[in-house]
């Protein structure tokens, strides 16, 4: 079966690029591997910690892993355009390099372009702060929305042929990229706040939205997000699969595990190695093997192949 994982933050965990390989975190490629075909978006990001230069952070991350594919090609291929895509159902492990804040960019759309030509396919608009481009969920609702830099941001992104992903944005940033749009937008890592209120989620009515534009929401594990007494089981899980499918179907659905970035997991949940108790949850509440197949990875290989040129 295809996995593909619409965000995992590892790149901030490691030190040295060989440590993809193995690691004591939740996904490395050996765990990955063993699932015969995954695709896992890896993102960068700048933790609360490293706010004085985000862009130098999150460039060596994905410096990381463009070095670490260039010495060990059997072993990890990025993808580059939706003709890669043609290939993962063969099996292997396959990279998709994100940035979880538009600070790469650092205000420039030639560096949005200049990243895009070193193999930057998804770029989630922000994370806890508020950029030049748009206003956190977490932020001060600097730009009340989208910025006028990000309007023209997001213009590229779509000429490129780039995910723009709407987890971390506020409310007023979500309503101003689905003013701009002409092509599907995911939620890579985002809920339901109809069952966990927490503000991260995403409303019923944001559900649709991204839906209508053909989008995927990818269900996040942190237990933060499933449940709102912060601790919470593969049941959570399974509880906001069920209350998406309800309103939209399976077709828009997706795993956005964020692991490596959201701790704590939920009871049961160690990592890469237990996605397979996700899906065989699924399976016992008598979800047909073909919807399960497309949550596990279909929908996201659907859209990653339209937006991808």
């Amino acid at each position: 079966m295809l996995i593909f994982d619409g965000h995992c933050d590892t790149l901030s965990k490691i030190n040295r690029p060989g440590e993809l390989i193995r690691n004591g975190f939740h996904w490395d490629l050996e765990r990955a591997g063993r699932y015969g075909s995954f695709v896992q978006v890896l993102s960068s990001f700048a933790d609360h910690g490293q706010r004085k230069d985000p862009a130098a952070v999150m460039a060596r991350q994905l410096e990381m892993a463009i070095a670490f594919e260039g010495e060990h090609p059997d072993r990890l291929k990025l993808i580059r355009s939706a003709s890669d895509l043609k290939t993962v159902q063969n099996g292997g492990v396959f990279g998709i390099l994100g940035a979880e804040g538009a600070e790469l960019f650092k205000g420039s759309i030639g560096e949005l372009e200049r990243w895009f030509n070193k193999s930057l396919k998804v770029v989630t608009l922000c994370w806890n702060y508020d950029n030049e481009v748009c206003d956190s969920v977490a932020g001060h609702r600097t730009h009340r929305g989208l910025s006028p830099f990000g309007r023209e941001l997001v213009d590229r992104m779509q000429e490129l042929g780039m995910v723009i992903d709407l987890s971390h944005a506020s409310d007023e940033t979500f309503e101003d990229v689905l003013e701009c749009v002409n092509v599907p937008v995911a939620a890579t890592h985002s809920n339901c706040r109809a069952i966990c209120s927490h503000p991260r989620n995403l409303t019923d009515a944001q559900i649709l939205k991204i839906a209508a534009t053909g989008g995927v929401i990818g269900i996040n594990f942190y237990s933060c997000f499933l449940s709102g007494s912060g601790k919470a089981g593969i049941k959570d899980i399974i509880n906001h699969i069920e209350h998406i499918a309800g309103l939209t179907g399976t077709r828009h659905i997706g795993l956005g595990c964020d692991f490596d970035g959201a701790n704590p997991m939920p009871e049961g949940i160690t990592g890469a190695e237990s996605l397979y108790m996700v899906l065989e949850a699924l399976a016992r509440a008598n979800y047909a093997d073909r919807d399960i197949r497309m949550i596990a990875g279909g929908n996201f290989l659907r859209l990653f192949t339209r937006i991808l040129s």
